[in-house]
């Protein structure tokens, strides 16, 4: 009879609150506004249509000195193919040409752009074949630095080189020459009042704005104060973000837990934690793939036997993961 009345209860699919409000008018039993909660969280056709709900910030370190961490992105822009580096200390950015997008290609830009600055120690990129493939890796071996990847479908994990791509669209929509266009950006000052020019080679850039040579005298930025204004406004970016779309932790998902990957529109099978921060390593019928936490690209479809779920000896998992579990009565 309990299942019945569940079923009834969440028919026309609607949230937990206004199944719990249906189910105040006539019934109620020992555990009922928790069985109501484990299924709606558990209807395979209510996390299909999920909304999104964003998980808190989690912001970039704060780099100790320039060309330490970069980022790597393609992007189009008029038909063609661009490769874009962007320093996570200073902002540069360096933008190349491609001729066609393989990992070849790609390796010999970013050659080019090693040997400008420096070597760093982690360069940050999206899953693309040009870098995912036994080539890069190779490469990422015999430069030794690190390579690490985002999870697909996830771009704000790849944000700092997002971030710098829309950079770069907006400064050649003008229609201005492109190098002088990215020499502007490079030469205009940060919120830190540095540009990035200055916190990259410790000297402003000469432009076609008149300046007296005195400004143009190599001087280094106070380092130290450097970081410290960095880090309160990742702070105070993170605070912000957090709080406009209010966000909280997600459960963690379980090994052998079903999910729903709502950009493929199909299920899969948690296989384990991926060592990337909130994602996994998901079993579909394709094979396996690596995906973020994220609402939007993972949520919960576990089916359940109603049956089960009316006994009150079930344990409920809170929205912030801990579990709930109802206590021992007397059976008299």
């Amino acid at each position: 009879m309990r299942k019945d009345i569940l079923r009834n209860l969440h028919s026309g699919h609607q949230g937990i609150v206004k199944c719990r409000a249906r189910a105040r008018q006539s019934v109620w039993w020992p555990g009922l506004s928790v069985h109501i909660s484990q299924l709606v969280e558990n209807c395979s056709i209510c996390s299909q249509h999920r909304a999104e709900h964003r998980e808190p910030l989690i912001p970039t370190p704060v780099q100790n000195r320039p060309w330490q961490r970069v980022g790597t992105d393609l992007f189009f822009w008029e038909k063609k193919t661009y490769l874009l580096l962007v320093d996570y200390f200073s902002r540069y950015i360096e933008v190349a040409h491609l001729s066609v997008a393989t990992a070849g290609t790609v390796i010999a830009a970013l050659k080019d752009a090693f040997s400008r600055h420096v070597i760093p120690e982690m360069v940050i990129s999206d899953n693309g074949p040009q870098y995912s493939c036994e080539l890069f890796r190779d490469f990422a071996e015999e430069y030794g630095f690190t390579h690490c990847t985002s999870s697909p479908r996830f771009p704000q994990a790849n944000g700092e080189a997002e971030c710098a791509v829309a950079t770069v669209k907006g400064l050649w929509k003008g229609g201005e020459e492109k190098l002088k266009a990215l020499m502007t950006y490079r030469a205009t000052p940060l919120g830190c009042g540095y540009s990035p020019a200055q916190l990259l080679m410790g000297r402003p850039y000469r432009t076609t704005i008149p300046q007296l040579p005195a400004n143009l005298r190599p001087r280094w930025p106070n380092i130290r104060g450097l970081r410290k204004t960095e880090t309160r406004a990742k702070e105070n970016q993170q605070c912000n973000y957090n709080l406009r779309h209010r966000a909280r932790n997600l459960p963690p998902l379980q090994a052998g837990q079903n999910v729903w990957l709502a950009k493929e529109k199909k299920s899969g099978t948690v296989v384990q934690q991926a060592t990337t921060p909130r994602s996994y390593i998901i079993d579909t019928d394709e094979g396996q793939v690596r995906r973020n936490r994220t609402r939007s690209h993972i949520t919960l479809g576990t089916p359940i036997n109603p049956e089960h779920t009316c006994g009150t000896d079930v344990p409920y998992v809170t929205r912030v993961g801990r579990v709930s579990r109802p206590p021992d009565r007397l059976d008299l």
